[in-house]
Protein backbone atom coordinates (compact mmCIF):
# COMPACT_ATOMS: atom_id res chain seq x y z
CA UNK A 1 0.00 0.00 0.00
CA UNK A 2 1.46 3.70 -0.57
CA UNK A 3 0.87 6.33 0.66
CA UNK A 4 -1.69 8.17 -1.83
CA UNK A 5 -4.18 5.18 -1.39
CA UNK A 6 -7.96 6.32 -0.40
CA UNK A 7 -8.53 4.17 3.14
CA UNK A 8 -12.63 3.83 3.10
CA UNK A 9 -14.88 4.99 6.09
CA UNK A 10 -15.41 1.27 6.65
CA UNK A 11 -11.65 0.25 6.22
CA UNK A 12 -10.82 2.63 9.39
CA UNK A 13 -13.88 1.40 11.74
CA UNK A 14 -13.28 -2.18 11.18
CA UNK A 15 -9.39 -1.68 12.38
CA UNK A 16 -11.35 -0.68 16.15
CA UNK A 17 -13.78 -2.67 16.16
CA UNK A 18 -14.42 -5.79 18.86
CA UNK A 19 -13.13 -8.85 17.04
CA UNK A 20 -15.42 -11.30 15.88
CA UNK A 21 -13.41 -14.12 15.83
CA UNK A 22 -15.60 -16.71 13.47
CA UNK A 23 -13.11 -19.61 13.48
CA UNK A 24 -15.12 -21.46 16.06
CA UNK A 25 -15.57 -22.12 19.77
CA UNK A 26 -11.66 -23.04 20.42
CA UNK A 27 -10.05 -20.35 18.52
CA UNK A 28 -7.50 -18.84 20.71
CA UNK A 29 -9.51 -20.39 24.06
CA UNK A 30 -6.47 -22.83 25.54
CA UNK A 31 -4.12 -19.74 26.66
CA UNK A 32 -1.23 -21.32 25.00
CA UNK A 33 -1.42 -19.21 21.63
CA UNK A 34 0.91 -16.04 20.96
CA UNK A 35 -1.70 -13.54 21.93
CA UNK A 36 -2.59 -15.36 24.78
CA UNK A 37 1.02 -15.36 25.59
CA UNK A 38 0.77 -11.25 25.25
CA UNK A 39 -1.97 -10.99 26.93
CA UNK A 40 -0.81 -12.14 30.16
CA UNK A 41 2.51 -10.23 29.58
CA UNK A 42 0.31 -7.11 29.40
CA UNK A 43 -1.74 -8.16 32.64
CA UNK A 44 1.75 -8.53 34.54
CA UNK A 45 2.98 -5.11 33.16
CA UNK A 46 -0.03 -3.67 34.65
CA UNK A 47 -0.32 -4.57 38.11
CA UNK A 48 1.58 -3.35 40.95
CA UNK A 49 1.99 0.48 41.71
CA UNK A 50 3.30 1.99 38.61
CA UNK A 51 1.69 0.39 35.47
CA UNK A 52 3.21 0.74 32.33
CA UNK A 53 1.50 4.80 30.77
CA UNK A 54 1.69 7.25 28.30
CA UNK A 55 0.95 10.73 29.92
CA UNK A 56 -1.84 12.12 28.82
CA UNK A 57 -0.99 15.97 29.21
CA UNK A 58 1.92 15.46 26.48
CA UNK A 59 0.12 13.82 23.83
CA UNK A 60 -2.87 15.69 23.97
CA UNK A 61 -5.65 15.06 21.52
CA UNK A 62 -8.37 15.43 23.94
CA UNK A 63 -7.04 12.76 25.81
CA UNK A 64 -7.47 13.19 30.05
CA UNK A 65 -4.65 15.43 31.24
CA UNK A 66 -2.70 13.01 33.64
CA UNK A 67 -0.72 9.54 33.42
CA UNK A 68 -2.54 6.86 31.68
CA UNK A 69 -2.00 2.92 32.37
CA UNK A 70 -1.79 1.11 29.17
CA UNK A 71 -5.09 -0.65 29.79
CA UNK A 72 -7.44 1.95 30.37
CA UNK A 73 -5.89 3.49 26.50
CA UNK A 74 -6.73 0.16 25.40
CA UNK A 75 -10.35 1.27 26.37
CA UNK A 76 -10.26 4.74 25.48
CA UNK A 77 -9.08 3.50 22.11
CA UNK A 78 -12.18 1.23 21.47
CA UNK A 79 -14.71 2.95 22.49
CA UNK A 80 -16.74 4.92 19.40
CA UNK A 81 -16.27 7.94 20.83
CA UNK A 82 -12.42 7.88 20.30
CA UNK A 83 -11.92 10.02 17.38
CA UNK A 84 -9.54 8.72 14.48
CA UNK A 85 -7.09 11.40 14.77
CA UNK A 86 -6.64 10.63 18.35
CA UNK A 87 -6.16 6.34 17.35
CA UNK A 88 -3.53 7.48 14.82
CA UNK A 89 -2.04 10.44 17.26
CA UNK A 90 -1.83 7.39 19.73
CA UNK A 91 -0.63 4.91 17.62
CA UNK A 92 2.13 6.75 16.24
CA UNK A 93 3.58 7.36 19.83
CA UNK A 94 2.97 3.47 20.64
CA UNK A 95 4.79 2.43 17.77
CA UNK A 96 7.44 5.05 18.14
CA UNK A 97 7.94 3.99 22.11
CA UNK A 98 7.94 -0.28 20.32
CA UNK A 99 10.56 1.08 17.96
CA UNK A 100 12.60 2.85 21.12
CA UNK A 101 12.35 0.94 23.88
CA UNK A 102 11.05 -2.60 22.95
CA UNK A 103 10.33 -4.96 25.33
CA UNK A 104 7.25 -3.78 27.22
CA UNK A 105 6.64 -1.24 24.87
CA UNK A 106 6.48 -3.93 22.47
CA UNK A 107 4.30 -6.07 24.37
CA UNK A 108 2.18 -3.09 24.76
CA UNK A 109 1.89 -2.50 20.93
CA UNK A 110 0.66 -5.76 20.15
CA UNK A 111 -1.97 -6.17 22.97
CA UNK A 112 -3.78 -3.36 22.19
CA UNK A 113 -3.62 -4.30 18.29
CA UNK A 114 -5.00 -7.72 19.61
CA UNK A 115 -8.42 -6.96 17.75
CA UNK A 116 -6.99 -6.15 14.62
CA UNK A 117 -4.81 -9.32 15.09
CA UNK A 118 -7.56 -11.66 15.42
CA UNK A 119 -9.59 -10.07 12.63
CA UNK A 120 -6.71 -10.76 10.38
CA UNK A 121 -6.15 -14.57 11.42
CA UNK A 122 -10.36 -14.63 10.36
CA UNK A 123 -9.40 -13.39 6.82
CA UNK A 124 -6.43 -15.60 6.45
CA UNK A 125 -7.91 -18.85 7.79
CA UNK A 126 -10.63 -18.22 5.07
CA UNK A 127 -7.58 -17.44 2.45
CA UNK A 128 -4.98 -20.33 3.37
CA UNK A 129 -6.22 -24.04 2.76
CA UNK A 130 -6.85 -25.49 6.57
CA UNK A 131 -4.22 -28.46 5.42
CA UNK A 132 -1.30 -26.23 4.99
CA UNK A 133 -1.50 -24.46 8.24
CA UNK A 134 -2.45 -25.13 12.02
CA UNK A 135 -3.92 -22.10 14.48
CA UNK A 136 -1.01 -22.17 16.59
CA UNK A 137 0.99 -21.09 13.18
CA UNK A 138 -1.04 -18.83 11.49
CA UNK A 139 -1.21 -17.19 15.40
CA UNK A 140 2.58 -17.22 15.50
CA UNK A 141 3.09 -15.87 11.32
CA UNK A 142 0.54 -13.06 11.98
CA UNK A 143 2.71 -12.00 15.25
CA UNK A 144 5.71 -12.49 13.46
CA UNK A 145 4.81 -10.84 10.90
CA UNK A 146 3.27 -7.77 12.95
CA UNK A 147 6.32 -7.38 15.19
CA UNK A 148 8.24 -6.77 11.61
CA UNK A 149 5.59 -4.42 10.56
CA UNK A 150 5.58 -2.63 13.17
CA UNK A 151 9.48 -1.89 12.55
CA UNK A 152 8.69 -1.08 8.70
CA UNK A 153 5.38 0.86 9.25
CA UNK A 154 6.54 4.84 7.50
CA UNK A 155 4.59 6.85 10.77
CA UNK A 156 4.37 9.82 8.01
CA UNK A 157 1.54 7.86 6.64
CA UNK A 158 -2.67 8.29 7.85
CA UNK A 159 -3.95 5.56 9.72
CA UNK A 160 -0.99 3.56 10.92
CA UNK A 161 -3.10 1.05 13.00
CA UNK A 162 -4.54 0.30 9.59
CA UNK A 163 -1.20 0.15 7.72
CA UNK A 164 -0.11 -2.41 10.52
CA UNK A 165 -3.02 -4.30 9.42
CA UNK A 166 -2.32 -4.27 5.83
CA UNK A 167 1.71 -4.71 5.62
CA UNK A 168 0.98 -8.04 7.98
CA UNK A 169 -1.75 -9.30 6.04
CA UNK A 170 0.63 -8.86 3.06
CA UNK A 171 3.37 -10.54 4.57
CA UNK A 172 1.36 -13.95 5.93
CA UNK A 173 -0.11 -14.58 2.25
CA UNK A 174 3.25 -13.83 0.58
CA UNK A 175 4.45 -16.85 2.99
CA UNK A 176 1.95 -18.75 1.56
CA UNK A 177 2.13 -18.36 -2.55
CA UNK A 178 3.39 -21.66 -3.35
CA UNK A 179 0.46 -22.84 -4.45
CA UNK A 180 0.79 -20.00 -7.24
CA UNK A 181 2.35 -19.85 -10.33
CA UNK A 182 4.35 -16.84 -9.43
CA UNK A 183 6.66 -15.72 -6.57
CA UNK A 184 6.16 -12.37 -4.60
CA UNK A 185 8.70 -10.35 -3.71
CA UNK A 186 9.86 -8.38 -0.67
CA UNK A 187 12.44 -5.85 -1.32
CA UNK A 188 12.69 -4.84 2.06
CA UNK A 189 14.70 -8.12 2.62
CA UNK A 190 18.54 -7.24 2.51
CA UNK A 191 20.08 -10.08 3.99
CA UNK A 192 21.68 -11.36 1.20
CA UNK A 193 22.85 -9.08 -1.60
CA UNK A 194 20.07 -8.09 -4.23
CA UNK A 195 17.80 -10.17 -2.95
CA UNK A 196 13.88 -10.16 -2.33
CA UNK A 197 11.98 -11.88 0.08
CA UNK A 198 10.66 -14.80 -2.58
CA UNK A 199 7.87 -17.75 -1.69
CA UNK A 200 9.40 -20.23 -4.02
CA UNK A 201 6.40 -22.92 -5.86
CA UNK A 202 8.42 -25.81 -6.18
CA UNK A 203 7.94 -27.89 -9.15
CA UNK A 204 6.19 -31.29 -9.72
CA UNK A 205 8.72 -33.97 -10.27
CA UNK A 206 11.75 -34.58 -7.70
CA UNK A 207 12.11 -31.35 -5.69
CA UNK A 208 14.28 -33.30 -3.14
CA UNK A 209 16.47 -33.58 -6.15
CA UNK A 210 16.91 -30.47 -6.72
CA UNK A 211 17.37 -29.19 -2.88
CA UNK A 212 20.46 -31.64 -2.72
CA UNK A 213 21.79 -30.08 -6.03
CA UNK A 214 21.14 -26.81 -4.32
CA UNK A 215 23.27 -28.18 -1.23
CA UNK A 216 26.07 -29.65 -3.23
CA UNK A 217 26.94 -26.68 -4.87
CA UNK A 218 26.67 -24.34 -2.02
CA UNK A 219 23.52 -22.48 -2.94
CA UNK A 220 22.08 -23.17 0.43
CA UNK A 221 23.38 -25.50 3.37
CA UNK A 222 22.07 -29.11 4.44
CA UNK A 223 19.93 -27.44 7.09
CA UNK A 224 17.73 -25.38 4.80
CA UNK A 225 17.45 -27.81 2.19
CA UNK A 226 15.73 -30.06 5.47
CA UNK A 227 13.92 -27.03 6.45
CA UNK A 228 12.45 -26.81 3.08
CA UNK A 229 11.16 -30.61 2.92
CA UNK A 230 9.86 -30.83 6.49
CA UNK A 231 7.64 -27.44 6.17
CA UNK A 232 7.14 -27.29 2.38
CA UNK A 233 7.14 -30.74 1.10
CA UNK A 234 6.06 -33.13 4.04
CA UNK A 235 3.86 -30.58 5.18
CA UNK A 236 4.90 -30.79 8.53
CA UNK A 237 3.67 -27.16 10.70
CA UNK A 238 6.40 -25.23 11.23
CA UNK A 239 5.74 -24.83 14.68
CA UNK A 240 6.29 -28.71 15.18
CA UNK A 241 9.35 -27.96 13.46
CA UNK A 242 10.50 -24.97 15.89
CA UNK A 243 10.13 -27.25 19.08
CA UNK A 244 11.83 -30.28 17.82
CA UNK A 245 14.59 -28.64 16.49
CA UNK A 246 15.10 -26.00 19.20
CA UNK A 247 14.71 -22.78 17.13
CA UNK A 248 12.20 -19.81 17.39
CA UNK A 249 9.59 -19.08 14.78
CA UNK A 250 11.16 -16.13 13.59
CA UNK A 251 14.32 -17.55 13.19
CA UNK A 252 12.85 -20.52 11.00
CA UNK A 253 10.55 -18.31 8.63
CA UNK A 254 13.51 -16.14 7.75
CA UNK A 255 16.07 -19.02 7.25
CA UNK A 256 13.39 -20.63 4.93
CA UNK A 257 12.59 -17.29 3.33
CA UNK A 258 16.41 -16.66 2.84
CA UNK A 259 16.64 -20.02 1.13
CA UNK A 260 14.27 -20.04 -1.62
CA UNK A 261 15.15 -16.82 -2.34
CA UNK A 262 18.22 -18.35 -2.86
CA UNK A 263 17.04 -21.41 -4.99
CA UNK A 264 14.91 -18.85 -6.66
CA UNK A 265 17.85 -16.76 -7.67
CA UNK A 266 19.94 -19.95 -9.16
CA UNK A 267 16.40 -21.29 -11.33
CA UNK A 268 16.67 -17.74 -12.87
CA UNK A 269 20.50 -17.75 -13.34
CA UNK A 270 20.08 -21.93 -14.92
CA UNK A 271 22.79 -23.24 -11.94
CA UNK A 272 19.33 -25.78 -11.01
Amino acid sequence: MTSTETLSAADLDAENAPADMGLGEDWGSGGSLPLDVAERAFDLLMRGPEPLSVDGAQLGNGLPTRPIPLSELREMLLHPSCSRATRDHVWRHLIGQARDHRGAWMVAAVTLAIPMLRRLMTALAGAIPAERIDREDLEAEVLTAYLEALCEVNLAWSHPLLRLSRLTHTAVLRAHATGQPTLLADPDLTDRADSGRQTLAYPAGHPDQLLAQAVAQGIITAAEAQLIICTRLEGMPLSAYCRRDGLLYCTAIKRRQRAETALHQAIQRGDL
